[in-house]
């Protein structure tokens, strides 16, 4: 029965995933769109651009796939204006929604750790169903005694007679 769950958990879990990769891809096609909308040049067929600069309206651009940006931890912002800007901006974003979240990781530790954990809450609930047929056992032969009890009984009252 839990390996049916499993697999449903599963199947629900790569339907989700597969869900948001279509929703990543699809806006990834948006921003394609966008920055060739803007005047920036479309990767050529051949699979690379020589072109790492591009010139719109007179001003010279450097692609910005050859830029690599700096994570916003690390970057040291002066002025307390500019800063509380900066987090305003970020907390926009992530109330917004226009955030996305990082995928979970597990190591393999935590794997196993979680693998320990599902083993160890089924020998729980194999201890608790084992103790019940114990204690269901147990009453069974304490009625099954006691009938044996009151026939012993009854038979020795019918001796005396």
């Amino acid at each position: 029965m839990s390996d049916k769950k499993e697999i449903a958990t599963l199947s629900i879990k790569i339907s989700v995933d597969s869900a948001d990769l279509d929703k990543l891809e699809a806006q990834l096609k948006r921003i394609e769109g966008l920055m060739i909308s803007t005047g920036l040049k479309q990767p050529a067929s051949v699979g690379f651009s020589a072109d790492k600069f591009f010139i719109t309206n007179g001003q010279v651009f450097i692609d910005s796939s050859y830029i690599t940006p700096a994570p916003i931890p690390s970057l040291k912002i002066k002025g307390i204006a500019i800063d509380s800007a900066m987090r305003q901006a970020a907390k926009e974003g992530a109330e917004g929604g226009f955030l996305t979240a990082t995928t979970k990781t597990e190591t393999d530790e935590q794997r196993r750790i979680k693998g320990l954990e599902t083993k160890f809450s089924l020998l729980q609930s194999s201890m608790t169903s084992i103790q019940q047929t114990i204690a269901d056992s147990d009453r069974a032969f304490a009625a099954s005694l006691e009938r044996v009890h009151a026939d012993i009984q009854s038979a020795k009252s019918g001796w005396q007679l």
